[in-house]
């Protein structure tokens, strides 16, 4: 009987084998590697437009506080002739335009001390993605941003 547990050490009971072989793994990594290869240069490209659109949508933004700002300073404001000016008055430019955007306003856009704004047509450009670049019209007294068709 002491045989019995010195054969159990010397050959342990086989069990089923689990895991895979190297051949699925490197089919498995083959099948992700071409999918990738067709997916990452269309990934690309979209990322550069998403960044144009992203900065853009923070250009809106921006513009949409500019009566609240020029309020709480207490100053009127000028587009496009004051954006060279480095403080607003609350520690920040009017507008922080990204490299490669540029804004033209048609005629240009008044924003007054009690925070009224003129009727204004704003152009956004963006150098780099131009299918980012938008129109938008300024409503009188109440600065209301609205996009306009291209």
């Amino acid at each position: 009987m002491k045989a019995e547990p010195l054969r159990r050490a010397l050959c342990p009971p086989r069990y089923p084998q689990t895991g895979f072989t190297l051949l699925e793994i490197l089919f498995v990594m083959f099948i992700v590697g071409l999918m990738t290869a067709l997916v990452a240069p269309r990934l690309g490209v979209n990322l550069d437009r998403f960044e144009a659109m992203s900065q853009r949508k923070w250009l809106e933004d921006q513009i949409t506080q500019l009566p609240r700002r020029t309020r709480y300073v207490g100053k009127a404001l000028e587009l496009p002739r004051d954006l060279a000016r480095p403080d607003l008055g609350d520690g920040a430019p009017p507008l922080s335009l990204p490299d490669g955007w540029q804004l033209t306003a048609v005629p240009p856009l008044r924003i007054s001390p009690s925070g009224a704004c003129s009727a204004a047509t704003l152009e956004l450009r963006s150098a780099k993605d131009p299918g980012a670049s938008m129109r938008y019209q300024i409503t009188e007294l109440d600065c209301e941003l609205r996009a306009l068709p291209n």
